[in-house]
């Protein structure tokens, strides 16, 4: 796999610049990593399913009132009191089915891209609302956010992943189908 640097290639004689890129490719062993570290990634999202189990969600409950106690956010106490909690299983059903999502993406490499970058979504919303609570490590949900950041960067399930079955597929279909081609950015 190559990914190109927007980096201008520097000149060989130094008289004339070039408008070329530098290539750089990850090697099979780099991928597999980055494979492994997405499904990973997927099980810890996977995990934190159990606590805030439908129908009743009652292990999120006491997260969400932390959240408007602890907030780095101002005005983010106020939409936790009055939208989110009153209609309290409809955000539970909400966030356990986005973590649910990006738990099985990330999982079985399946739209990888978009299964990370709700992920950031999901962590950047914690870290708002509980990297300062008492017992809380703060840094954990910023590593969050940058695991799914590195992971929508590189297309990471094209490797121990269904995206390297089909990447090729959504790229040929790009060519004729507008809807492949943006697809296609998400594997």
């Amino acid at each position: 796999m190559s990914v190109t640097s927007s980096k201008p290639a520097p000149a060989s004689s130094g008289v004339q610049e070039t408008n070329t890129h530098i290539s750089v490719t990850l090697g099979e062993t780099s991928l597999l990593v980055l494979a492994l570290v997405r499904i990973f990634v997927g099980s810890l999202w996977f995990q934190q399913l159990s606590w805030k189990m439908p129908p009743t969600f009652s292990g999120l409950h006491r997260y969400v009132i932390e959240e408007g106690q602890y907030t780095i956010l101002p005005g983010y106490s106020f939409i936790i009191q009055h939208v989110l909690l009153p209609n309290f299983l409809l955000l539970g059903a909400g966030t356990w089915t986005a973590e649910l999502l990006v738990a099985l993406s990330l999982l079985f490499g399946l739209f990888t891209r978009l299964g990370a970058l709700l992920s950031v979504l999901l962590a950047a919303q914690l870290y708002v609302g509980l990297a300062f609570a008492p017992g809380e490590w703060y840094w954990s949900y910023g590593m969050l956010v940058l695991l799914g950041i590195v992971l929508a960067a590189v297309p990471a399930g094209r490797r121990l992943g269904v995206d390297q079955w089909l990447s090729p597929r959504l790229h040929a279909a790009s060519k004729t189908h507008p809807l492949a081609r943006l697809l296609n950015w998400f594997v």
